[in-house]
């Protein structure tokens, strides 16, 4: 995919020129001539990279650099100040508001041109790097509890082979397998004596679980190579009948790979071990499904194609371990809905 660039000038001399470079470099160009555009389009856009050129007559070039920046989308992403001159000063006031560099004008486009590669490949190494701490992130979280151990791995073997069964592209299948692994990183907001209770949860404590998939979209959203999975990891506890969260979504307003996803962790939760009672067998966990279904909690379409998979012996799984309630309630209370 090619790089995305957001051009933000008022028609500045230079702007066709630079639009007409840029895009022969192959670069994908988008214009906004004011502050409200510019924050509008980034936020539906999310570009690689953002020249903003300190001429618009209604917002100061470092105000508007703060106000983009102000979003968890935009926070990693590069933002090239461009005045009609610099000084040291405007540099450090810049970078105070956000701007990865200062310019005054560029000598030649192609000297401007080398610097924007530079950026963006220097983006997308601290892309991937993040991207390597926050799935690290997401194994410490899982090993803190020793009944979770695995979870994560088994459901992307799951979701990805009921993915395929459907099928989903190549690139749907990925964002699944990532978004898996990544679910329940919100939970490193959840206090241990809470995410490790023995005995049922409060109101309270059970607020603050429900919280998890609002804070692990906050936690993946600066990344561009984790925009994909966002919705996903938001509402994959979501139920179909709406009494779900966050957002009490209905039906099909919930993400399809965020309803694979809920049958791939409710049927892995089902046949591990847990403290307060035994796996359950395949078959037992494949008719608990069904029931959720009946309920008006998964997606009964979606179910019947995995529970066929799962019968024919098409779906995989590889270790065993044991992992904490799918919904997030207290033992007594799952051991209840379960059996």
């Amino acid at each position: 995919m090619r790089p995305m660039i957001l051009l933000v000038d008022v028609a500045a001399s230079s702007r066709a020129d630079w639009r007409s470079f840029l895009e022969n470099q192959s670069y994908q160009i988008h214009l906004a001539g004011d502050g409200e555009t510019a924050l509008r389009l980034c936020l539906r856009l999310q570009p690689d990279l953002i020249m903003l050129h300190d001429t618009l007559p209604e917002i100061d070039g470092f105000e508007l650099c703060r106000r983009l920046k102000q979003s968890p989308l935009n926070q990693l992403t590069p933002i090239i100040l461009i005045r009609a001159s610099s000084d040291t000063g405007d540099i450090s006031h810049g970078r105070q508001a956000g701007a990865a560099e200062v310019w005054g004008t560029c000598t030649s486009l192609e000297e401007g041109l080398s610097r924007v590669q530079l950026l963006l490949q220097l983006n997308k190494y601290i892309d991937e790097q993040a991207k390597s701490v926050v799935l690290s992130l997401a194994r410490s979280i899982e090993a803190r509890d020793c009944f979770n151990g695995g979870h994560s791995h088994r459901m992307v073997s799951y979701a990805v082979q009921l993915g395929d069964a459907l099928g989903l592209q190549e690139q749907d299948l990925q964002e699944i397998k990532i978004a898996c692994l990544l679910h329940d990183i919100g939970k490193v907001a959840v206090p241990d004596n809470i995410l490790l209770k023995a005995g049922p949860l409060d109101t309270e404590e059970m607020e603050i679980v429900r919280q998890h998939p609002v804070i692990g979209e906050r936690i993946c959203a600066p990344l561009k190579s984790l925009r994909g999975i966002l919705p996903v990891i938001r509402h994959h506890h979501e139920r179909m009948d709406g009494s779900g969260y966050p957002d009490g979504l209905i039906g099909e307003e919930i993400p399809m790979k965020a309803r694979i996803l809920q049958i791939a962790d409710v049927y892995d939760a089902l046949i591990t071990d847990r403290p307060y009672r035994m796996a359950l067998s395949p078959e037992e966990a494949l008719q608990i499904l069904d029931h959720e279904v009946t309920q008006g909690w998964l997606d009964g379409r979606l179910v019947k194609k995995f529970s066929a998979l799962r019968r024919s012996g098409e779906l995989r799984a590889s270790g065993r371990s044991m992992l904490v309630s799918y919904y997030g309630l207290s033992p007594s209370a799952t051991s209840t809905a379960f059996s």
